[in-house]
């Protein structure tokens, strides 16, 4: 499949990515509202294993240096310059084919879609921030390549990749981004590694393992088991905290399906094995950019996704707005109910309600834990437990009384010193 310019080294025909034949007038609209989760532009496994690529070229360009932004572990934001183009990637790649000849696809998206592929050469050079060597044999490495399915997809996609270039730039950004490696310009697509597992997956899968060897003891934890809940809980919310306060950038669509896991070996044995980060900036908000606050994100918002999209964005004059963009505290709401999935275990929040159903629900998402203690799942919440006390600052009705992330993360923590010390005794 051709990304880039140039003929593939074996000299196979190379397809051509083409946009939907209206796409020229093609206008989406303000807000594109969804009862689902819309698919992931993330990277799951695919089925066949043996997926054999075909061939694409990626585009030659020289690499910016780095050397200044990362010299210092302390490197603030002010010490990264500022970014005028992407960082383009210059390595040829292979998209993925299966046992019966499809490309091999992570995931379509309202903008997108994600293709699996891999590096026919010997070493494609290591994303913006990385410690590991360029040099390293990474042939075998599958990434995410993410395209636009439409014209009007195409400074959507470049303005994430704008971004992610930025935020690549920024210490600590290896413990909460998908690693970036770049950008192809000549057809608009993003190049990131490819995790295996999504944050969804990784709850459903939980959820049908509880349900199969159910017990009345656990019947009021989440379905992860209250320990891994909590873990999972102060790494997104540290990762929040590094995104609005470090990076100053606000995501704009959390949920379940723009998270990723990444395997690591715990500590002990009920810690969360997974690393986790995240993925999809394109409903994002820049707040150091210069263009901060303007008339941008109409197009972004149509990402949005009841019930995990904040009740302000979702009223009738947010809905009908061309100027409204994510905030921090929507972030926080959206967070906030993604872990509250991570309880219940049902990706849905509300089974068995209808389209407009589940949006007048959203919109009075202040009362999410109410309503979820309301249906199938009410014996996970209880009243005045740990759930409630964690979740409930971050999905009150006033945008700005809901908790800052690193308040957050203190009460998380002091609820966790808390679950242990009362286990210990």
């Amino acid at each position: 499949m051709q990304l880039g310019s140039g003929t593939p080294a074996d000299g196979r025909q190379a397809l051509a990515v083409k946009t939907p034949a209206d796409a020229k007038t093609a206008n989406p609209p303000t807000l594109a509202l969804s009862t689902n989760p819309t698919p992931p532009l993330t990277p799951v496994l695919a089925d066949d294993g043996d997926a054999s690529p075909i061939a694409f070229a990626g585009l030659q360009a020289s690499r910016p240096d780095l050397s200044s932004a990362l010299a210092s572990p302390s490197a603030s934001l002010a010490d990264v310059p500022a970014i005028a183009t992407p960082r383009e990637f210059e390595h040829d790649l292979e998209i993925r084919r299966d046992s019966r000849g499809q490309t091999v696809e992570f995931g379509h998206g309202a903008w997108s879609v994600v293709y699996s592929a891999v590096c026919p050469e010997a070493a494609p050079a290591s994303p913006v921030g990385s410690e590991s060597p360029a040099t390293t044999n990474m042939s075998d490495r599958v990434f995410a390549v993410k395209t636009p399915l439409r014209r009007d997809a195409h400074h959507i996609l470049k303005a994430e990749a704008l971004l992610l270039t930025r935020l690549s730039r920024i210490p600590g950004q290896e413990d909460h981004l998908v690693p970036f490696h770049g950008y192809v310009s000549a057809s608009h697509s993003l190049v990131m590694d490819a995790l295996p597992l999504t944050l969804a997956n990784y709850i459903t899968s939980q959820a049908a393992a509880t349900r199969e060897n159910f017990s009345t003891s656990t019947m009021f934890d989440p379905v992860l088991g209250m320990s891994k809940w909590l873990g999972l809980s102060e790494r997104l919310v540290k990762g929040l905290a590094w995104l609005h306060d470090t990076a100053q950038v606000v995501h704009g669509d959390i949920k379940p399906q723009n998270i990723l896991l990444r395997p690591h070996n715990p500590a002990h044995e009920e810690a969360l094995p997974h690393d986790l980060v995240y993925v999809d900036f394109t409903s994002s908000h820049d707040l150091s950019s210069s263009t901060a606050g303007s008339n941008s994100h109409g197009l972004g918002l149509s990402a949005l996704t009841p019930p995990f999209a904040a009740p302000e964005l979702l009223t009738i004059s947010a809905l009908t707005s061309s100027t409204l963009a994510p905030s921090k505290a929507s972030d926080t709401f959206s967070l906030a109910v993604t872990l509250l999935t991570a309880v219940t275990g049902d990706l849905q929040l509300y089974p068995g309600a209808g389209s407009m159903q589940c949006l007048a629900m959203s919109r009075d998402g202040h009362r999410v834990l109410d309503f979820v203690r309301s249906g199938v799942n009410c014996s996970r919440v209880p009243r005045k437990g740990t759930v409630e006390r964690l979740l409930s600052p971050a999905v009150v009705k006033d945008p700005d009384s809901r908790i800052h992330p690193a308040a957050w993360f203190d009460l998380i923590k002091s609820e966790a010193k808390t679950l242990l010390s009362a286990a210990s005794s």
